[in-house]
Protein backbone atom coordinates (compact mmCIF):
# COMPACT_ATOMS: atom_id res chain seq x y z
CA UNK A 1 0.00 0.00 0.00
CA UNK A 2 1.41 3.35 -1.04
CA UNK A 3 1.63 6.48 1.08
CA UNK A 4 1.30 10.17 0.38
CA UNK A 5 2.90 12.91 2.40
CA UNK A 6 0.57 15.77 3.33
CA UNK A 7 2.03 19.09 4.47
CA UNK A 8 0.18 22.08 5.88
CA UNK A 9 1.75 25.06 4.05
CA UNK A 10 1.23 28.76 4.65
CA UNK A 11 0.25 30.64 1.49
CA UNK A 12 3.22 33.01 1.34
CA UNK A 13 6.28 33.49 -0.81
CA UNK A 14 8.94 30.86 -0.07
CA UNK A 15 6.80 28.45 1.97
CA UNK A 16 6.77 25.71 -0.66
CA UNK A 17 10.45 26.30 -1.39
CA UNK A 18 11.27 25.53 2.26
CA UNK A 19 9.59 22.13 1.91
CA UNK A 20 11.29 21.27 -1.38
CA UNK A 21 14.66 22.46 -0.10
CA UNK A 22 14.44 20.08 2.85
CA UNK A 23 13.52 17.20 0.54
CA UNK A 24 16.34 18.01 -1.89
CA UNK A 25 18.90 17.99 0.93
CA UNK A 26 17.86 14.42 1.76
CA UNK A 27 17.65 13.30 -1.90
CA UNK A 28 13.88 12.78 -1.70
CA UNK A 29 12.20 13.00 -5.10
CA UNK A 30 8.59 14.16 -5.40
CA UNK A 31 7.01 11.86 -7.99
CA UNK A 32 3.75 13.78 -8.20
CA UNK A 33 2.09 16.49 -6.15
CA UNK A 34 -1.05 18.49 -5.65
CA UNK A 35 -1.25 21.83 -3.83
CA UNK A 36 -4.66 23.14 -2.80
CA UNK A 37 -5.68 26.35 -1.11
CA UNK A 38 -7.70 26.23 2.08
CA UNK A 39 -9.19 28.96 4.23
CA UNK A 40 -7.25 31.65 6.06
CA UNK A 41 -4.13 31.71 3.90
CA UNK A 42 -3.06 28.08 4.23
CA UNK A 43 -2.84 25.20 1.81
CA UNK A 44 -2.30 21.48 1.78
CA UNK A 45 0.49 19.95 -0.25
CA UNK A 46 -0.11 16.26 -1.02
CA UNK A 47 2.66 14.36 -2.74
CA UNK A 48 4.03 10.94 -3.52
CA UNK A 49 7.78 10.61 -3.05
CA UNK A 50 10.34 7.97 -3.87
CA UNK A 51 10.74 7.48 -0.09
CA UNK A 52 7.64 8.75 1.76
CA UNK A 53 8.90 7.58 5.17
CA UNK A 54 12.08 9.60 4.84
CA UNK A 55 10.14 12.61 3.52
CA UNK A 56 7.86 12.47 6.55
CA UNK A 57 10.77 12.08 8.97
CA UNK A 58 12.88 14.97 7.68
CA UNK A 59 9.95 17.38 7.38
CA UNK A 60 8.79 16.50 10.90
CA UNK A 61 12.32 17.03 12.23
CA UNK A 62 12.31 20.52 10.71
CA UNK A 63 9.08 21.36 12.51
CA UNK A 64 7.01 21.38 9.33
CA UNK A 65 3.43 20.15 9.94
CA UNK A 66 3.30 16.83 8.09
CA UNK A 67 1.18 13.66 7.99
CA UNK A 68 1.74 10.30 6.29
CA UNK A 69 -1.45 8.83 4.81
CA UNK A 70 -2.25 5.62 3.00
CA UNK A 71 -3.42 6.11 -0.56
CA UNK A 72 -4.47 3.92 -3.43
CA UNK A 73 -2.60 4.27 -6.73
CA UNK A 74 -4.71 2.84 -9.52
CA UNK A 75 -3.34 1.76 -12.87
CA UNK A 76 -4.45 4.14 -15.61
CA UNK A 77 -3.68 4.18 -19.32
CA UNK A 78 -1.79 7.28 -20.48
CA UNK A 79 -4.07 8.05 -23.41
CA UNK A 80 -7.03 10.24 -24.25
CA UNK A 81 -9.91 8.93 -22.15
CA UNK A 82 -7.63 7.14 -19.67
CA UNK A 83 -8.92 9.22 -16.76
CA UNK A 84 -12.51 8.74 -17.88
CA UNK A 85 -12.00 4.98 -18.06
CA UNK A 86 -10.61 4.69 -14.53
CA UNK A 87 -13.22 7.06 -13.09
CA UNK A 88 -15.99 4.98 -14.65
CA UNK A 89 -14.55 1.84 -13.00
CA UNK A 90 -14.14 3.57 -9.61
CA UNK A 91 -17.74 4.79 -9.79
CA UNK A 92 -18.98 1.31 -10.68
CA UNK A 93 -17.03 -0.06 -7.68
CA UNK A 94 -18.83 2.46 -5.45
CA UNK A 95 -15.68 4.13 -4.12
CA UNK A 96 -15.79 7.79 -3.15
CA UNK A 97 -12.51 9.69 -2.83
CA UNK A 98 -11.66 12.97 -1.15
CA UNK A 99 -8.44 13.85 -2.98
CA UNK A 100 -7.12 12.78 -6.37
CA UNK A 101 -4.25 13.46 -8.73
CA UNK A 102 -2.33 11.58 -11.40
CA UNK A 103 1.19 10.85 -12.62
CA UNK A 104 2.53 9.54 -15.93
CA UNK A 105 4.96 6.65 -15.48
CA UNK A 106 5.53 5.79 -19.14
CA UNK A 107 4.33 8.23 -21.78
CA UNK A 108 1.61 6.77 -23.95
CA UNK A 109 1.40 3.62 -21.85
CA UNK A 110 1.13 3.78 -18.07
CA UNK A 111 0.00 6.35 -15.55
CA UNK A 112 -1.39 6.12 -12.07
CA UNK A 113 -4.38 7.80 -10.49
CA UNK A 114 -3.93 8.50 -6.79
CA UNK A 115 -7.02 8.52 -4.61
CA UNK A 116 -7.34 9.26 -0.92
CA UNK A 117 -10.37 7.69 0.71
CA UNK A 118 -11.97 7.86 4.15
CA UNK A 119 -12.37 4.10 4.61
CA UNK A 120 -9.25 2.49 3.15
CA UNK A 121 -10.05 -1.18 3.95
CA UNK A 122 -13.50 -0.93 2.39
CA UNK A 123 -12.17 0.89 -0.68
CA UNK A 124 -9.45 -1.72 -1.20
CA UNK A 125 -12.04 -4.50 -1.02
CA UNK A 126 -14.42 -2.77 -3.45
CA UNK A 127 -11.65 -1.96 -5.92
CA UNK A 128 -10.32 -5.51 -5.80
CA UNK A 129 -13.80 -6.97 -6.37
CA UNK A 130 -14.21 -4.63 -9.36
CA UNK A 131 -10.94 -5.91 -10.85
CA UNK A 132 -9.21 -2.51 -10.71
CA UNK A 133 -5.44 -2.91 -10.52
CA UNK A 134 -3.74 -1.19 -7.61
CA UNK A 135 -0.13 -0.57 -8.61
CA UNK A 136 2.70 -1.94 -6.51
CA UNK A 137 4.71 0.52 -4.42
CA UNK A 138 7.80 -0.08 -6.58
CA UNK A 139 6.07 1.57 -9.56
CA UNK A 140 4.43 4.32 -7.51
CA UNK A 141 7.71 5.27 -5.84
CA UNK A 142 9.69 4.95 -9.08
CA UNK A 143 11.97 2.14 -7.96
CA UNK A 144 11.35 0.07 -11.08
CA UNK A 145 8.96 -0.04 -14.00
Amino acid sequence: MAYQVSVFVENKVGALEAVTSTLREENVNMRTMNLTHTASGWGILNFVANDPGLAFKVLQQRGIPVVLRKIVALEMDDKAGGLYDILRKVKKAGVNFTTAYAHVVEEGALAFFVIDVEDMPQAEELLQKAGIRVLPDSIVYGHKK
